[in-house]
């Protein structure tokens, strides 16, 4: 259908509006087909500009999510970053979207979150069985694998000080660019079918922690030492770095995640449901070399 809508919340994310991006430029979706959701609308202001309707969605209110999502028939669920609340509001939203009447949905979670000791991994499981026990006819649920991004992210000390502390051991993970993930959102929603799907995103390669420091170091010309060390160890480690409890508690079980292989994999999901392969970390690294080295020499 020509007029069919199409939703995205968190649209002011980065995430989000890569997935804009793509649906406009990749997918050429009409602007007047696209409908963007924020907690705070202003902040769409960009999008608005380009002819894209806007709308206020609080997760906490399930009354106003109801009419944000009026008249939608796909919808892009993006995991919102509210972290300790985000089953409570994620099963809002899909909800609201069931009462809407939406027809299809889509959700950002994460690898293998039944299993994960990650600590928000509750979070995205409760989401994904909101949305395989709701009466929205048709969903796909992307698992997304870690990006390449957290390395600025949430590992920038990482480069900064040349020194990798890890537990992770040599648990491998496909990691994924962002800008991928973004691809493949866009074709999700755009894409759609009648079934209903989970499919994890890997990016090509499965590496462990000192690989992706050795490819680091060859592509910046820089020298990060990885040190290994047990779960116990570097919880204390970071605790004698004042490191905060609650990053300390992602640090730690995210190590665990990575050292029980809970994000390896080789899907060719990716590669499906977009047509394309995914980048290669070297590739990402140097893409990014500028920035990387910009906070390397900090």
């Amino acid at each position: 259908m020509s007029d069919k809508k199409y939703l995205v919340t968190g649209a002011n994310s980065k995430l989000g509006k890569l997935v804009i991006s793509f649906l406009l430029n990749e997918y050429q979706i009409k602007p007047s087909q696209l409908i963007a959701t924020s907690r705070n609308p202003a902040t769409l202001q960009s999008l608005a500009d380009q002819g894209i309707e806007t709308r206020a969605a609080d997760y906490a209110n399930k009354d106003s999510m109801v009419q944000a999502f009026k008249g939608v028939e796909n919808l892009l669920l993006i995991s919102m970053d509210a972290v300790g609340k985000r089953d409570e509001l994620h099963t809002n939203a899909v909800q609201a979207a069931e009462e809407a009447g939406v027809k299809f949905i889509a959700y950002t979670s994460m690898p293998n979150p039944d299993a994960s000791p990650v600590f928000f991994a509750f979070e995205h499981e409760a989401t994904e069985k909101a949305i395989a026990q709701s009466r929205i006819p048709a969903w796909k649920i992307l698992r997304n694998n870690w990006y390449f991004e957290n390395l600025i992210d949430f590992y920038a000390n990482v480069l900064h000080t040349k020194a990798w502390l890890t537990a992770s051991g040599e648990g491998r993970h496909a990691q994924i660019s962002r800008t991928d993930l973004a691809l493949a959102a866009a074709a999700a929603l755009v894409n759609s079918e009648s079934g209903k799907e989970t499919i994890t995103l890997n990016g090509p390669e499965s590496l462990t922690t000192s690989e992706m420091a050795t490819l680091i170091n060859q592509v910046l010309d820089i020298s990060i030492n990885v040190v290994h060390l047990s779960e116990e160890a570097l919880e204390e480690q970071l605790e004698s770095f004042q490191v905060p409890a609650d990053a300390i508690i992602f640090a730690t079980t995210m190590d665990r995640h990575l050292k029980e292989n809970k994000s390896d994999g080789t899907s060719e999901a990716f590669e499906v449901l977009t047509g394309k392969k995914p980048q290669l970390f070297a590739d990402w690294l140097q893409e990014n070399k500028q920035s990387l080295k910009a906070i390397s020499n900090a």
